[in-house]
């Protein structure tokens, strides 16, 4: 369950830390003082897409820190698959978002990515609000309520599989059956593709090299001409002697005085060690020099294949690897193309048997979802008659359609409200009142099939009052004594069956705006509950009304523990 959540930075939020119970949690308070922000808080942290202008105006970031406790066993294992430690008794998930976009999560202090994150949270959190309400009255996802219920996981993943390989197969004959005509004209323009490419000898690297030895063939001139100036300073020439003799002959020159100045050996030493170095320095930049093999004509033999690269990625890709990658890939279509024949034979029989088994695997998930219809449209009527419509009909229709990555059924929820009148699709005749009640059935109904510890209900209480708001609470209060329910509302009859019922209030200060949580007592509880149903005309009459409701709820729950 949802033990704390912590929001910085979003919205009209500067910071608040909420420390829900188990049970059934309740949150109230005066339109627009950010009772939504809780679920768009709940909603970043367990992974779902979360826009950067939720982050409140001024700062640059906003975080979202979460800790749940007594997680399932489906939670477990995915942290076990993804080696993140659970040994504390806490999970804690983190999600920063920052004003240019970045986002940066953590559990228990394992960074992790965004779509890890969504992944946890699906096995966290279950939050009713107006996507649930679009599905209910969108007839294609009525499927998966029937599946969640009956269990059909494991039926639906073996069908897909076997679609998928249904349609590879039949994507594969679509790619070779083209006709004659077609093939010629493929095959001609493959042939020339080919040979054009295999003729070319491409080598991945061909033109880093090439570029780098016509830089070295351009500067061949100059190269030459250093060196052979370095050659003529080390060795003279025809003009002048060369550093190399020179040095040689001061060296002579002083050996003569060497018994009349011994102070001198040491210079007379050195002098003719640079005498050795330059004599080989000369030696290595003649070999050089002997070596060179530049020429112009190889500067046009470069520039010529560099051309020849250069128009042929134009067609068939920007570097050699690409080049040689289309030159595979043509040669394989080619094949597919002249054994076509063979292949659409082979393809056919597997086809078909592809077909089969699609169709057997469709069947078992059909046979097991109109099972579980049946049942499913008996306890949803149940949780509806007791949310005040005694005279509903709900059932769920079932037609065979042709083979869809769904299976074979198009399923859709019919509706009737009244006694006499026939049922209809949802989706054309339920008011909002009805929708909600509808969906809080479902959610019901579903709850024991699913190990998500904390269901969250926003929005829930939408064209409820009176006598049907009382059985909307009880009912919420049943849903929570399985699993932990968060539920923000407008109605007294809900909050005062909350275990814990907080109040969100918005303030002004220097000219700011801030968004505070209040965990209410007993006597909070009596006062938030009569604003909510008198507003600003606040009696006497109207707490005793607000304690005669939250006595009532009290003794609900005393009856069923």
């Amino acid at each position: 369950m949802l033990s704390e959540l912590t929001i910085e930075n979003i919205a009209v939020i500067d910071k608040a830390s909420i420390c829900f119970g188990g049970g059934f949690n309740c949150l109230t308070g005066e339109t627009g003082a950010g009772k939504s922000i809780i679920i768009d808080a709940v909603n970043c942290v367990t992974g779902e897409k979360t826009s950067r202008e939720l982050i409140r105006s001024g700062e640059k970031a906003a975080r979202v820190t979460a800790v749940f406790t007594d997680i399932s066993q489906e939670t477990c294992s995915l942290l076990a698959e993804n080696e993140i430690d659970f040994s504390g008794g806490e999970l804690i998930v983190s999600r920063r978002i920052t004003a240019d976009g970045r986002n940066s999560c953590r559990v228990n202090e394992r960074p992790v990515s965004v779509a890890f994150l969504k992944a946890l949270g699906d096995t966290l959190v279950n939050i009713h609000g107006q996507s649930d309400s679009r599905n209910l009255l969108d007839s294609d996802h009525h499927f998966a309520y029937i599946d969640l219920f009956a269990g059909n996981q494991a039926l639906l993943a073996e069908y897909r599989a076997d679609f998928e390989a249904l349609n590879e197969i039949r994507r594969e004959i679509k790619r070779l059956y083209i006709d004659e005509s077609q093939k010629l004209k493929e095959l001609d323009m493959l042939d020339f593709q080919i040979d054009e490419l295999s003729r070319a000898e491409i080598r991945v690297g061909e033109t880093e090299d090439l570029n780098r030895r016509k830089e070295a063939v351009k500067s061949a001139e100059k190269i030459a001409a250093a060196l052979t100036n370095a050659s003529a300073a080390i060795d003279g020439d025809e003009s002048m002697p060369g550093a190399a003799s020179l040095v040689a002959s001061a060296a002579d020159s002083l050996e003569k005085i060497a018994d009349y100045a011994p102070e001198l050996a040491d210079m007379i030493a050195e002098l003719r060690n640079i005498s050795y170095t330059l004599e080989d320095a000369g030696a290595q930049i003649a070999r050089r020099l002997d070596g060179a093999d530049y020429s112009e004509e190889e500067i046009d033999v470069i520039e010529e294949r560099l051309d020849r690269l250069y128009r042929l990625s134009l067609k068939y890709g920007g570097t050699e690897q690409e080049m040689l990658d289309y030159l595979a890939a043509a040669q394989k279509r080619r094949d597919e193309i002249r054994t076509a024949d063979d292949r659409l034979e082979e393809l056919n029989g597997l086809f078909d048997a592809a077909a089969d088994k699609a169709k057997k695997s469709a069947k078992r998930l059909s046979k097991a979802r109109k099972t579980a219809a049946a049942q499913f449209s008996d306890a949803v009527s149940a949780e509806l008659a007791f949310l005040d419509m005694p005279n509903v009909s709900f059932s769920v229709a079932d037609e065979i359609a042709p083979l869809s990555v769904n299976g074979v059924d198009n399923m859709c929820f019919l509706f009737s409200a009244n006694k006499g009148q026939e049922m209809k699709p949802l989706t054309k005749i339920a008011s909002g009142g009805e929708l909600s009640r509808v969906m809080l059935a479902i959610k019901n109904v579903l709850s024991g099939c699913d190990s998500v510890g904390t269901l969250i209900f926003d929005e829930i209480d939408t064209g409820i009052s009176g006598r049907a708001a009382g059985k909307v609470a009880e009912k919420l209060y049943e849903v929570s004594r399985r699993a932990q329910v968060i539920c923000i509302t407008h109605l007294a009859q809900i909050a005062a069956f909350a275990d814990t019922h907080f109040l969100i209030e918005k303030t002004t200060r220097d000219e700011n705006t801030f968004t505070g949580v209040t965990a209410l007592d007993d006597a909070g509880k009596a006062m938030e509950l009569a604003r909510i149903g008198a507003g600003t005309n606040l009696g006497d009459v109207q707490l005793e009304n607000a304690r005669d409701m939250l006595r009532y709820a009290r003794d609900y729950k005393e009856r069923l523990r």
